[in-house]
């Protein structure tokens, strides 16, 4: 796989929390976040670094009070930070995920261990979501399911959906590399039944899912309530995450209007995840 050469390095600082820092930067074209401290680091593509996104970055640092630097770092110094920063995740008893770098990780007492390759595309650094979108999965019958994971990423929660027992899962990401990922991390899995594909809308099709994942930011739950809700049939699930505490009455309120009943949320630090039932 030919990766980008070149990233932009930006380390972000202000009063509020990195929580919320990353919150107000979900918007804009980086590829990942991690937090270091009371730092928040973010990766911007070179090709990304137009003069329309420092614009955009200014103006939410000066509307925030945010304090930045920046620099260019080559591809494998990115990976190298990263890989010394992702920790595995681990949902009680239920599931760990594990980088492929991570030796010697003892993953026999879990039901489900899952080893991804991170690369570039591993979330943004704030694993509350991850863990509390599978802590929600973890509650449902998935056996003979289909299954669509909207804005997947590495393909964490369709390599899960298969492993318990999913019958199908369609997997998309707007960005090809984490396309690319997401089928290496399948393979890597012994996956056989998820379909990985580049996609930026969640429109493809009218109830026929049985289960839906979007762990995403706030404007694409917005923005694509229409086309979630519509895709699972009746008595389907719909799992969301990517949302802060302060953003919850608006995403009950939009999916509620749109044939959507909230069956249970979860919260972890700022971050929630909202199981839905389609009615």
């Amino acid at each position: 796989m030919a990766f980008k050469d070149k990233f932009i390095k930006y380390s972000f600082k202000s009063g509020w929390d990195n929580n919320m820092i990353i919150a107000f930067l979900l918007s804009l074209p980086f590829d990942s976040f991690e937090e270091i401290k009371d730092v928040v680091v973010a990766y911007l593509p070179e090709e990304k670094y137009t003069e329309e996104t420092q614009k955009e970055i200014a103006t939410i640092c000066s509307q925030y009070q945010i304090t930045f630097d920046k620099e260019i770092i080559q591809n494998k110094n990115w990976n190298e930070e990263w890989e010394s920063s992702f920790e595995p995740v681990k949902v009680e008893d239920f599931c760990i995920i594990k980088a492929d770098f991570h030796e010697g990780v003892d993953d026999s007492g879990f039901k489900y261990s899952i080893s991804i390759t991170p690369q570039m595309t591993f979330g943004t650094g704030h694993h509350e979501t991850t863990y509390l979108m599978i802590e929600l999965l973890s509650e449902i019958n998935v056996e003979n399911k289909k299954v669509f994971d909207f804005g997947a990423g590495t393909g964490i929660l369709s390599i899960l959906a298969e492993k318990m027992g999913a019958s199908e899962i369609i997997a998309i990401d707007n960005d090809p590399i984490a396309v690319e990922n997401i089928i290496s991390n399948t393979k890597s899995n012994n996956c056989t039944k998820i379909t990985a594909s580049f996609g930026e809308s969640a429109d493809i099709g009218r109830f026929v899912f049985d289960l839906v994942f979007a762990n995403i930011n706030k404007n694409v739950l917005i923005q694509e309530v229409e086309n979630l809700s519509m895709s699972l049939n009746k008595g389907g699930f719909l799992i969301l995450s990517g949302i802060l505490e302060d953003d919850f009455d608006e995403i009950k309120n939009l999916y509620e209007k749109n044939s959507m009943k909230l069956m249970k949320t979860l919260q972890k630090g700022k971050w929630l995840a909202m199981k839905f039932v389609a009615y």
